[in-house]
């Protein structure tokens, strides 16, 4: 399935596709670039379209739909900006929790699509790439990036 069909067809974010990156935020777009453009599909910054239905809960920021060159099907890359130091990771820890329960409850299609989950730091970065929290994150299926998450022309592996 394609990523828009995918979010087409999740009540919750139907109407938040854009195509390419348009739906970053102004603040966030310095975070996210592609190695190439073409090969984004569209975004969503499911944060926004599904504030009014979770006001209390930590919500993930972006999905950005990727079409691989080394791939047929397109990847989901589960994008989070936020500030990368120990006080912020059980932030984020609960906002992937909350994403991965919504996908499953609330988004089924998009669930079945290929996906990685992405940090990208809003500032600085308190922790190394070998520190304890960078396993934790591996366990959980989430990858720390930096301050910029370069998305790669090919895919992960499936």
């Amino acid at each position: 399935m394609k990523f828009k069909q995918a979010v087409e067809q999740t009540p919750e974010v139907k109407d938040a596709f854009r195509n390419g990156l348009q739906a970053l935020r102004r603040r966030d777009k310095s975070h996210i670039a592609a190695l190439d453009t073409r090969r984004i599909t569209g975004s969503v910054d499911v944060d926004a379209a599904v504030n009014d239905l979770y006001q209390n809960d930590p919500r993930w920021d972006y999905a950005v739909g990727h079409r691989p060159a080394n791939r047929d099907e397109e990847v989901v890359y589960w994008i989070e900006i936020h500030p990368a130091n120990d006080r912020a990771v059980d932030e984020v820890l609960a906002k992937l929790e909350w994403l991965k329960r919504w996908l499953k409850d609330r988004a089924p299609k998009l669930n079945e699509m290929q996906r990685e989950f992405i940090w990208v730091s809003s500032g600085a970065t308190s922790f190394t790439l070998t520190s304890p929290q960078q396993k934790r994150f591996a366990l959980l299926g989430l990858q720390h990036k930096g301050r910029v998450f370069q998305i790669p022309d090919k895919g992960p592996v499936q």
